[in-house]
């Protein structure tokens, strides 16, 4: 647990390293050349830095063990972090869709071709690789911070790629009189395609985060196949209820079961429940997540609802 943690902050580094360098960079040459997409790259980096500091912060927050003030753990902070990240990240999105469609309007806008192309390059390969390797890494830490940062930097990786094809096709246009008059549309039009596809990816993202602020189940098979193997056990005990709540939050999968058995002699001891709780412990260790595991039996349905 500790050596991913230390492995989660490393790699949270690197996000706010590239995260600074590609800012910088991509403001600078996008006002010097004109370009109201590299300038929305560069701000897109600009955010993603805030973003990836937070996610830092909230990571070393975590980590730091306070069951006094935190008995239940510090789970909740993860994907509130990550509703915030995704939120800010919308706005930007719908601010820059709002100026390129006021840019389109207002009769496109001239970029200095030739340094644009030579930047976008450089920033595609630089962002796939530093994409590649956080969404490796996040998989195997299982961590919903560095996913996020991950999906951050694949998002700008599209965005460089969009930059990449727009001033490859500008450049070519360049070259054919009768075609000149589309290169200042070029730009604004980049913007307003990767504007729409960016929206969906936050509002998917914040859809999730809130599923587990708000304790609600995951997605997925993960609820059913656990009520399925709780049902089978009531079963063949012969316990006359089960009743199951699943919610994950952040790195944290929580199970409460609570077992209705009417007659006492279905339950012989405390040594059988506890046999219960290993049983369903071993269970759920095919999950990738920490385990908060709670299994109740009562004789009065009232207890467990």
């Amino acid at each position: 647990m500790q050596q991913n943690n230390s492995r989660e902050h490393a790699l949270l580094k690197i996000s706010v390293y590239g995260a600074v360098i590609f800012s910088v960079t991509g403001i600078v040459i996008g006002l010097l050349v004109g370009a109201q997409m590299i300038l929305f790259d560069g701000l897109y980096s600009l955010v993603s830095l805030g973003l990836s500091i937070l996610s830092l912060i909230a990571a070393r927050f975590i980590s730091k063990h306070d069951i006094n003030n935190y008995p239940f753990g510090k789970d909740k902070i993860e994907p509130l972090v990550v509703l915030i990240k995704y939120f800010v990240i919308l706005v930007l999105v719908i601010g820059s869709l709002a100026s390129a469609l006021m840019t389109l309007a207002s009769g496109g806008r001239e970029v200095a071709v030739g340094i644009a192309l030579i930047y976008s390059t450089l920033a595609t390969i630089l962002c796939i690789g530093i994409t590649y390797y956080l969404k490796k890494e996040a998989n195997k830490v299982r961590s919903a911070l560095l996913q996020a940062e991950a999906n951050q930097w694949y998002m700008d990786t599209l965005v460089s790629v969009a930059v990449l094809i727009g001033f490859v096709i500008s450049y070519l246009l360049n070259f054919f009189s009768a075609t000149q008059f589309i290169v200042p549309f070029i730009d604004p039009i980049m913007v307003i395609a990767v504007s729409i596809y960016f929206i969906k990816v936050p509002i998917e993202e914040m859809s999730t985060a809130l599923r587990e602020i708000l304790d609600m189940p995951p997605k997925g098979k993960m609820p059913d196949q656990i009520k399925q193997f709780i049902k089978g056990l009531a079963n063949e005990r012969e316990f006359d209820e089960s009743i199951v709540r699943i919610t994950k939050v952040g790195k944290t999968l929580w199970v409460e079961i609570d077992f209705v058995i009417k007659k006492e002699d279905r339950l012989a001891s405390l040594t059988d429940q506890d046999q219960i709780r290993e049983d369903i412990d071993r269970f759920l260790d095919q999950y990738p997540y920490q385990k908060w595991l709670t299994v109740s039996f009562t004789k009065d349905r009232k207890w467990a609802l």
